[in-house]
């Protein structure tokens, strides 16, 4: 009786999800409202993986990360508050120079049961040149976020 309670116990502990701490751990927040020049436009901030920002949606966010050849940039939004996930989610990572972009699109789908019950969507993709790339995510969703990135960089 007391593993079957020990073992409820811990899967109760393990299946909270992830917190808001445990999303931001280890990154330093960045407001976001910088105008960096980047493809003919501004962005917000140069994001990494040692940084976040947060925001509401519906709206608009864009950073620029900059990386080397071929890695793979995992952008990841953590949902504090979830009012309605909206119809439009979308992400676009743009190749240095902005002539080739790569995007994610929802098409209607729930971005709120996707993320499930520990709160981060991600969506990943690979840029094929080293440099800056912008990255811009909007939605039509009604929520406060948090968005960080990673990257998977080839191995050398």
């Amino acid at each position: 009786m007391r593993i079957a309670i020990g073992i409820l116990f811990i899967g109760v502990l393990t299946g909270c999800g992830v917190s808001e701490g445990d999303f931001i751990a280890g990154a330093d927040y960045d407001p976001c409202q910088s105008n960096i020049p980047i493809c003919q436009q501004t962005a917000g901030c140069a994001m990494g993986e040692n940084k976040y920002t947060s925001g509401d949606f519906p709206g608009y966010v864009n950073f620029l990360v900059t990386t080397p050849a071929d890695t793979t940039i995992i952008v990841k939004l953590f949902f504090k508050t979830r009012e309605h996930p909206g119809e439009d989610t979308e992400i676009i990572w743009y190749e240095p120079g902005c002539h080739d972009s790569y995007s994610y699109e929802s098409q209607g789908k729930d971005i709120f049961a996707i993320a499930g019950g520990d709160r981060v969507f991600a969506q990943e993709q690979m840029v094929r040149r080293e440099g800056d790339h912008l990255i811009e995510v909007y939605s039509d969703s009604l929520t406060e976020y948090f968005v960080r990135v990673e990257l998977e960089t080839p191995m050398n």
